[in-house]
């Protein structure tokens, strides 16, 4: 049996369906605690139990010490897109680490497999840029052109998809991985069990979004919200205000959930930055996301105003999140 760890989101759900056709054979499925980019004591406890023959891990940017945990365990592939680096004795498959940029983990998946352009494909795709891609963008209408007539079917399906690990409950994710096994993308909609959820998340983004602090060149955002929407929230503030540095901070558990995206500087080196301090950290050019200790969230904070100070967009972050540790 394979263990398929995956990421949560869309991506990584279209992920772990495509890598199961392709490959046949015998399936189990594992995500973390949604949230964390990294592997707690009860994910390393499940993952064991399970007791895997090999192991693959998709659209996942986990620490090298989890890493290198995963593949104790036996056999491990990594197929990712995330900024990182090459970990020795695992076996990556990441076009960033060759210089190259892949829009989600779906394409690279779909490249690898030499498959034509696919429903799996596309969830991902949308899922992970769908929502900062203007009228015109080439990947944008060429999503258009797959679905014609059902482009709007297909944008409410990746929606209904993405929302399920936004409950919390990772149940739920296992179960869209299995029912998108057997069944179109497109049906997803019609499937009460993952549509119900759409109008109680709606509502709560809105509710926090009116929340936000509103600064020159920063926009500042602390919920404690019980759903999974810290990314959410930062993703509907980018899309207004991309040119600004949007950040949203929730707490989760023992940790706080960092999240910042923004398009005025490229954040590939702080992201590999965060990682070589013992950050759990993954991100891409124009996000970082990170799952922060309370008693290093001042550490944090210190990172990402020098990032920008160094870059002559110097923030005052302390003042907003510094009563958190």
């Amino acid at each position: 049996m394979e263990l398929v760890i995956h990421h949560w989101d869309a991506d990584g759900i279209g992920s772990a369906v495509l890598w199961t056709r392709v490959k046949g054979g015998s399936f189990q499925y594992f995500t973390p605690e949604i949230g964390n980019y990294f592997l707690g004591k009860r994910d390393r406890t499940e993952i064991e139990e399970k007791g895997a023959d090999s192991l693959v891990l998709l659209d996942m940017s986990l620490p090298e010490e989890d890493l290198l945990y995963l593949n104790s365990l036996g056999p491990l592939t990594v197929v990712d897109h995330h900024h990182g680096r090459r970990v020795d004795g695992v076996r990556i498959i990441n076009p960033t680490l060759e210089g190259r940029e892949a829009p989600s983990n779906t394409r690279v998946l779909t490249e690898m497999f030499s498959l034509p352009h696919n429903d799996m494909e596309y969830l991902g795709l949308y899922g992970d840029n769908g929502f900062k891609l203007k009228e015109g963008h080439p990947l944008l209408e060429e999503m258009r052109a797959f679905y014609r007539e059902k482009f709007g079917d297909f944008l409410r399906a990746v929606k209904v998809v993405d929302l399920q690990y936004k409950t919390g409950d990772r149940e739920r994710v296992y179960g869209v991985v299995r029912y998108l096994l057997e069944n179109p993308l497109l049906s997803v909609v019609e499937k009460k069990e993952f549509s119900q959820v759409e109008s109680l998340v709606e509502e709560e983004i809105e509710g926090e979004l009116k929340k936000v602090r509103v600064f020159p060149d920063l926009n500042f955002l602390f919920t404690p919200t019980r759903f999974r929407i810290v990314s959410d929230l930062t993703r509907n503030l980018f899309a207004r205000f991309p040119e600004s540095i949007n950040m949203v901070v929730g707490y989760q558990g023992e940790f706080y959930n960092f999240y910042l995206r923004t398009s005025l500087e490229d954040l590939s080196p702080l992201v590999r930055r965060a990682k070589s301090l013992g950050f759990y950290a993954g991100g891409k050019k124009d996000v970082i996301g990170a799952v922060v200790e309370r008693e290093r969230v001042g550490d944090y904070i210190a990172l990402l105003e020098e990032f920008f100070r160094e870059r002559g967009r110097p923030v005052n972050l302390r003042s907003l999140v510094g009563d958190l540790s």
